[in-house]
């Protein structure tokens, strides 16, 4: 009887880990959620073995046990063996891929605004956060008030939080981590058409949509006007 092949623990060991792909920090990796605790998501990455995501990592996604997801990873080996994982930045590398590519080809794109300040609008698309400045709103979404009067300007755009706007990227710098949106890009052909029907010395009907000291904004067919104070006829 010939002699069976005997294998060491350590050669076993080591075939084992020849067939495993080395992980670093920064890469994506795929994997499943195994479960879903208060506190941290549990990945089964396979070979690689469990990959831990704490909450704060997770970002807005809702995961189901059996979700196939996409992480980054922050550390190839805890203490326990496992691998800390981030959703969060995976998503927002996936999302600048995606933001570069709509700056380039100048695409509209659906956005809700999820915040306001008196400067704008925050909105969030693909995972990465950006503003929506006022002078970057349509005519029919720009807050014709006062100069002074801030709080009217802030209750108008917060009225906007919930509204679906369509924006074209303005700048767009990864590094920097700065984006900016245009709702005013995303209309101009639009209004280029508008204009051409109209001619000087048009009577045309509109709807006043502001009053300010100087005069009042007035909308006529999506084109946003003033009439100065100068020429209102009382």
């Amino acid at each position: 009887m010939a002699n069976a092949a005997t294998i060491t623990m350590d050669e076993l060991l080591a075939n084992e880990g020849a067939h495993l792909k080395h992980i670093a920090q920064g890469e994506v990796i795929e994997g499943k959620v195994l479960s879903v605790r208060k506190h941290e998501i549990l990945i089964d990455l396979g070979p690689q073995g469990i990959g831990l995501v704490p909450r704060r990592e997770v970002g807005f996604s809702r995961l189901n046990e059996g979700d196939e997801v996409s992480a980054s990873i922050v550390d190839p080996e805890l203490e326990n063996g496992q691998v800390l994982l981030s959703l969060r930045k995976a998503a927002k590398d996936k999302g600048w891929d995606e933001v570069i590519a709509k700056l380039e080809s100048g695409e509209i794109i659906d956005v809700t605004p999820y915040d306001a300040n008196r400067g704008g609008l925050l909105v969030e698309y693909e995972g990465v956060r950006g503003f929506l400045p006022v002078s970057q709103l349509s005519a029919e979404h720009y807050p014709r008030v006062g100069s002074n009067d801030k709080d009217e300007i802030l209750q108008r755009l917060n009225a906007l939080t919930s509204e679906v706007l369509k924006v074209r990227i303005l700048d767009a710098d990864r590094k920097a981590n700065k984006l900016i949106f245009s709702e005013k890009e995303a209309v101009k052909e639009g209004l280029a058409a508008r204009f051409e029907k109209l001619t000087v010395g048009d009577t045309v009907k509109g709807v006043a949509t502001g009053v300010v000291d100087y005069g009042i904004f007035v909308n006529v067919e999506g084109i946003e006007g003033l009439v100065h104070i100068s020429e209102i006829s009382w």
